[in-house]
């Protein structure tokens, strides 16, 4: 009985996901980072736990990085907390265990009791999924891809046609996206649930993001375009949008937009200024809650997390 109210609770927290303002989750989340940067692992693992209990919300990613500390603390009633967490939000239990970091509780009482309500666990995700948009978002991505393709297989004298084309497919797409953003919300993870090798080849399942629309607003924003940073911002604040996306996407505005559409301006996560002012990329940071440049650099050294924070999605 108390599996099944544990089941329940967990299952209301996923598909509750709206009216909330994220910042506070992604504060704890960069709480639990500050701690794993000093090697405490079980105080980071209980800001991690603190993050996911206090909010209605949490990324895919981040219950990765928290599986991976639980293990560096050896905290088994955390591990088996954040497994369940993390395959609420897709992550299916055999690309966890073929990473290899479980190996230690394969015959386990508290793994057992993982794997035994895995796939009830993984319904609810599937269940919380607009398929229809996960659809459409998978076909724009793919037509994306495609002339990306062609572009860069022709020759050079055709280059300029096929590129007028590729940002004309873009704009629509990136038109689609607000649509569906004022609709619905931002087709992030929330909405579509996290990218997998299935929906294409050339996604790689343990990214762990819904990184399809991010990558077709950085396509169109490596030219200069007209910002949606407002309505972008508040799709982070509602944790609809995960912070490091957006930051991506402003930084590809800021260096491609040629000083008319860079709105928000550089958060140096994927591009710098000429002259990199670490002052106002950390003020900028601050805002959407991203960790000072100084403290991604020094995380960076931390062995045992996934660096998702360096992948572009």
């Amino acid at each position: 009985m108390n599996q099944i109210l544990l089941l329940f609770s967990i299952c209301l927290i996923v598909l509750n996901v709206h009216g909330q303002d994220a910042l506070a989750y992604y504060e704890k989340i960069n709480e639990g980072k500050l701690y794993a940067i000093k090697k405490d692992f079980q105080s980071a693992t209980n800001a991690y736990q603190r993050a996911f209990e206090n909010a209605d919300f949490s990324f895919a990613r981040d219950c990765y990085n928290a599986i991976e500390l639980a293990v560096r603390a050896q905290d088994t009633a955390k591990l088996g907390y954040f497994l369940s967490k993390a395959i609420l939000r897709g992550i299916q239990l055999e690309h966890i265990e073929a990473a290899g970091i479980l190996m230690n509780y394969a015959n386990t009482t508290f793994y057992n009791h993982v794997k035994e309500k895995k796939d009830s666990l993984y319904n609810v995700y599937v269940s919380s999924v607009n398929w229809e948009l996960r659809k459409e978002i998978n076909e724009m991505f793919s037509e994306d891809q495609k002339i990306r393709e062609e572009y860069y297989n022709a020759a050079l004298i055709k280059r300029k046609k096929i590129g007028k084309r590729w940002e004309e497919l873009n704009a629509r797409q990136v038109d689609r996206l607000v649509e569906i953003t004022k609709t619905y919300g931002f087709p992030g993870e929330q909405l579509i649930g996290i990218d997998k090798n299935d929906m294409h080849p050339k996604v790689v399942t343990n990214g762990y993001s819904a990184g399809m629309p991010i990558v077709l607003l950085i396509h169109h924003f490596s030219r200069p375009n007209t910002s949606h940073d407002e309505l972008l911002l508040e799709e982070v604040k509602k944790g609809n949008l995960y912070n490091e996306h957006f930051a991506t996407i402003c930084d590809f505005e800021a260096e491609f937009g040629k000083k008319k559409y860079e709105y928000f301006g550089y958060f140096g996560l994927r591009h710098y200024p000429k002259k990199a002012a670490i002052p106002l990329l950390n003020s900028n940071r601050e805002k959407i809650r991203l960790l000072k440049v100084e403290q991604i650099n020094q995380l960076n050294q931390v062995e045992c997390l996934t660096k998702f924070w360096k992948r572009l999605y």
